[in-house]
């Protein structure tokens, strides 16, 4: 699809914590597939259907931004890999979104309506550092706007 994230820095923050009615039974049900890029892949949907994009973040009410993205993700992530006995870590941090290898936050700024220029200024997506050392970058976020999965 031509999509790709480019990490430029780590996003200095505060966990995220899972609540209560995300509990344990969920992360038993995102870490009860066969390996870790299914683990990925479930927790990735999941965030979808759990949030809607919104330019603030009110998790409480379901609404993020991609910061809220990348720190939900992450703490599903982190918690099915736990539960898996995973040495798998996730993390969210700031990057840029390509497509095709053009960098889209400078196009973002110039023609995306005031509402959407903040996504492309400064943009969070999660990073994952995998049993075997690999990197993988996810965006949940990104994902849950228009469709497509990218990993």
């Amino acid at each position: 699809h031509g999509i790709t994230l480019h990490k430029t820095g780590n996003r200095l923050y505060t966990s995220y914590y899972l609540t209560e009615s995300d509990g344990k039974e969920l992360i038993a049900q995102l870490a009860s597939v066969e390996d870790e890029t299914e683990i990925i892949k479930e927790c990735n949907k999941y965030a979808c259907e759990k949030l809607s994009f919104h330019r603030k973040n009110n998790l409480n009410n379901k609404e993020a931004n991609c910061v809220g993205y990348a720190q939900y993700t992450t703490a599903l992530l982190n918690s099915a890999f736990k539960y898996k006995g995973l040495l798998s870590k996730a993390r969210p941090i700031v990057g840029q979104v390509h497509l095709y290898g053009f960098n889209l936050h400078p196009l973002a700024m110039t023609i995306m309506p005031n509402k959407l220029k903040s996504f492309f200024k400064d943009h969070d997506f999660v990073e994952i550092i995998t049993e075997n050392g690999d990197t993988i970058f996810i965006d949940t976020s990104l994902q849950d706007l228009i469709g497509k999965s990218f990993f």
